[in-house]
């Protein structure tokens, strides 16, 4: 099957998506705007210890793994638009209980409500969104939603640090209670989403189809684990996230200290690789739509590779103004990778996933990203600290080394006909 033309996939109007947006875009901003004030709200405000606040973000993390197994039977069993709508819930559950909380032990409840609700949103995300809008608008659903991310967040930070300064303890009240609010939108935005529903192929019913879906139901849990193409996505997944999306706002910023840059420069970093989000999503996109999922995957590596190599000069460059060139130049080398990934990765799952599997694997991958993201700053910082950072640019080429062969492996060891290449309306489920 042929690639499909930009105009077609890109440019067609989506029933929903602006709704879905919108409440997407409100939760990035509820979510930006307690970015820079987590830490400062546990250890200033409540007084936590900094294992305390290891621990808040441990028990986060460990929550979402904990529920990952539960979310695809969960979202089988109700819809993946029902269990998502209750996911918001427990997210706005667990920041308002934080507003409320006067000590170590108060925060843990919220960090195990906001983590679970956080794990089981993500693993129904790719069913809700596939069976809202199509097969052929998922990327670009994906992209918007990445560019809407970067764009809140953004803002949101800013005016969570304008708040604290302004209202001091007060701020962190009212970011909080506005994080809450904007979960309880998004919950209200994918109320309104589940009018919106794009049947796939083999919609028609019949008792023989519903006894083999029947037959089928309980060995899917492990069916995705027990695919050997689906294992190697899973792997490349992993490598992603270790090695690049998991690190940036971890480990990135200690390797730039060690590079002599200051804190405002670090920041204009960070914000650098935001705006080149933003800047670059929609390009992404099309590139994507022209070489197909696998080939975006490639060129997103090897722009990380690139990225590295400006990093690298900007751990060896004397000046400077030269660091900072070359560590802006970083960040916006590395945005290009981090746009070709959002809109490729999650529609490769649904390419994998036999018919009626989707949310099995989609749950899979959920779990993977979410132990990626735990285990990077594990593995990484301690590379750091310990062999510096010419040992940190090492084991980085060797991840994405590592991510490219397994990215072949995965293309070579396509056993059936599926195109990873975004394909036109009309023809959504003509190769799932």
């Amino acid at each position: 099957m042929p690639s499909a033309q930009g105009s077609t996939s890109t440019r067609a109007s989506l029933p929903g998506y602006g709704g879905f947006l919108t409440g997407w875009s409100a939760t990035a901003f509820g979510s930006g705007l307690m970015l820079p004030l987590i830490v400062a709200y546990l250890r200033e405000t409540l007084g936590v210890s900094t294992s305390g606040v290891s621990l808040y973000f441990a028990l986060f993390a460990l929550s979402g793994l904990v529920v990952n197994p539960l979310a695809a039977w969960i979202g089988r069993v109700r819809g993946p638009g029902p269990t998502a709508v209750a996911a918001t819930v427990l997210q706005a559950a667990g920041a308002t209980w934080l507003t409320a909380a006067d000590s170590m032990a108060v925060t843990v409840p919220a960090a195990c409500l906001s983590g679970a609700g956080t794990g089981i949103y993500y693993a129904v995300q790719t069913p809700l969104l596939t069976r809202a809008f199509g097969d052929a608008a998922f990327s670009r659903v994906l992209s918007g939603q990445h560019r809407a991310s970067a764009l809140m967040m953004t803002v949101g930070s800013l005016l969570g640090g304008q708040a604290v300064q302004r209202l001091g303890d007060d701020g962190y009240t009212v970011c909080l209670a506005a994080n809450a609010a904007s979960y309880l939108v998004y919950g209200v935005m994918l109320v309104r989403l589940r009018g919106t529903h794009v049947e796939p192929r083999d919609t028609v019913s019949s008792a023989t189809d519903a006894d083999t879906e029947a037959a089928a139901a309980p060995g899917r849990r492990s069916a995705a684990l027990r695919d050997p193409v689906f294992l190697r996505l899973l792997v490349l997944q992993s490598a992603l996230v270790i090695f690049g999306l998991g690190q940036f706002e971890s480990v990135v910023p200690a390797v730039l200290r060690d590079a002599h840059l200051s804190v405002v420069a670090i920041s204009v970093v960070i914000a650098c690789n935001t705006a080149g989000i933003i800047a670059f999503q929609g390009l992404a996109l099309r590139a994507v739509e022209r070489v197909g999922y696998t080939g975006a995957l490639s060129v997103a590596i090897v722009a990380w590779m690139a990225a590295l190599a400006f990093l690298a000069g900007a751990l060896m460059v004397p000046a400077p103004r030269g660091r900072l060139l070359l560590g802006v130049l970083f960040g916006l080398v590395f945005a290009v990778g981090q746009c070709l990934i959002a809109p490729s990765v999650q529609p490769l799952v649904t390419r994998t996933a036999p018919p009626g599997a989707v949310e099995g694997y989609a749950a899979a991958t959920s779990l993977a990203h979410g132990l990626g993201m735990f285990v990077a700053p594990l593995v990484v910082l301690p590379v750091v600290e310990s062999g510096g950072t010419g040992s940190y640019l090492s084991v980085q080429l060797l991840g994405y080394c590592l991510a490219l062969y397994v990215l072949w492996s995965f293309r070579t060891r396509r056993t059936t006909p599926r195109e990873d290449t975004v394909q036109p309306a009309g023809k959504a489920w003509a190769s799932r």
